[in-house]
């Protein structure tokens, strides 16, 4: 289910008559700018009416409103300084579409009213909650109200048990607003060579017989990442592993330990998927990955994958492994592969390309409009999630001082 809202920016009425036009501009480029770094896919936003936008989260049941304090502040400060506190504060309703719809052109002068003697708006249900610099406060419905309450501090990864296992990360870039969005994690026993990979290419893929042993140790390696960090994470899943049901039953002994809280981050990255997988395999898999990720992957190596015999929205991305050969060679399996994009819009599924491997490669995906890309031309090996912040192209691929970077930006604007 997908938790929709509508938040409304309420400025001071003598202030919002002598700003005009101009005010309104201004509030809408300060809350776009903020929710472009902010409110980050798969979550999505939009302008729906004068000083009204609208929040959508499909990995969530309910918004969490402590985020939009921020941009309370910023506005506040941006357009009227810290002296003249409690000029802004912020409405925001969860509940169905119509309602959303409709609290957008309800009177500001109303909704102020509702905000400081409380109650409900006549007409509307859903959640009504307050949101300013300070903090963020139901309204309704009343058994819900309580006293504001300030953001709690972001968490940072707190040091765990040693239980022998090593995780690295690279990050998943979306192109289409140039940033990062999560990272997938392999993880080894400590001492082992090297790390297995799903995203370099054939010669770092664990063996077919190894998979779900790989599988399983990323994905007890996964509670720790999930701590302090933000972002999806990818965990490796053997495709030809899950469709055996002794093993599936082994998979699900490891995930039943993944925290119920953070199974909205979690996205299965299916590898090892066949050309044209039956509509049966297909429905199995989703029913065994549902109940512990909000988003499946399926990671293929042939560019004309039969994304005709998938249903709609049978899984949310697929992603195209680029073979191991020369640069031409895998430049044309990228082209062959996107000559399918209406395809897959018709689906309602993501294409994406993983193993990009160098710059020329890495600008055909981005003039191709691919969507979602990672590989060495991206990303280098972390030895912690990328924070999902903006990072343009020309800065790729990322390596650990700037994930470094990106993660001290993080701290100090929060």
């Amino acid at each position: 289910m997908t938790a929709m809202a509508c938040f409304r920016v309420l400025i001071d009425p003598a202030r919002a008559a002598a700003g005009g036009d101009a005010l309104g501009a201004l509030v809408n480029k300060v809350a776009g700018a903020f929710l472009e770094t902010r409110w980050l896919w798969p979550r999505r936003h939009g302008e729906i009416a004068a000083y009204a936008f609208l929040l959508a989260d499909p990995r969530a049941t309910q918004l969490d409103p402590f985020e939009l304090t921020a941009l309370s502040e910023e506005l506040q400060t941006k357009l009227f300084g810290v002296s003249e506190a409690g000029a802004i504060c912020m409405a925001m309703l969860e509940g169905e579409q119509d309602m959303i719809t409709k609290f957008a052109t309800i009177d500001s002068t109303e909704l102020r009213r509702v905000l400081a003697e409380g109650g409900t708006i006549a007409g509307v249900t859903g959640r009504l909650t307050e949101i300013t610099p300070k903090g963020a406060r139901v309204v309704s419905p009343p058994a819900e109200a309580g006293p504001m309450r300030s953001a709690p501090p972001r968490r940072r990864a707190a040091p765990a048990a040693d239980d022998g296992i090593e995780a690295s990360y690279r990050a998943v870039w979306y192109s289409l607003k140039e940033t990062f969005v999560g990272s997938g994690l392999v993880a080894r026993h400590r001492g082992a060579r090297h790390f297995f990979s799903t995203v370099d290419g054939r010669a770092e893929m664990p063996h077919p017989e190894g998979g779900a042993e790989f599988d399983m140790l990323c994905i007890k390696a996964a509670p720790r990442a999930l701590v302090g960090t933000e972002g999806l994470l990818f965990l490796p899943i053997s495709f030809s592993s899950t469709i055996q049901r002794p093993t599936r039953e082994a998979y699900i002994k490891v995930l039943e330990d993944l925290p119920q809280e953070g199974r909205s981050r979690l996205a299965a990255a299916v590898y090892d998927v066949p050309r044209a997988p039956t509509f049966a395999a297909i429905r199995q898999l989703r029913t065994f990955l549902a109940p512990y990720f909000s988003f499946v992957d399926l990671q293929v190596s042939d560019p004309d994958f039969q994304i005709d015999a998938l249903m709609m929205e049978a899984v949310n991305s697929v992603t195209l492994a680029l073979p191991d050969t020369d640069e031409g060679g895998r430049m044309a399996a990228a082209t062959r592969f996107m000559t399918n994009r209406d395809t897959y819009h018709r689906r309602r599924i993501w294409p994406a390309v993983t193993n990009v491997r160098t710059r020329r490669e890495l600008d055909l995906c981005i003039k191709l409009r691919v969507p979602f890309l990672s590989g060495k031309a991206v990303c280098d090996h972390l030895v912690a999630p990328a924070d999902p912040v903006r990072y343009v192209a020309a800065r790729l691929p990322l390596r650990e001082t700037g994930a470094q970077t990106m993660a001290q930006q993080a701290t100090i604007s929060l």
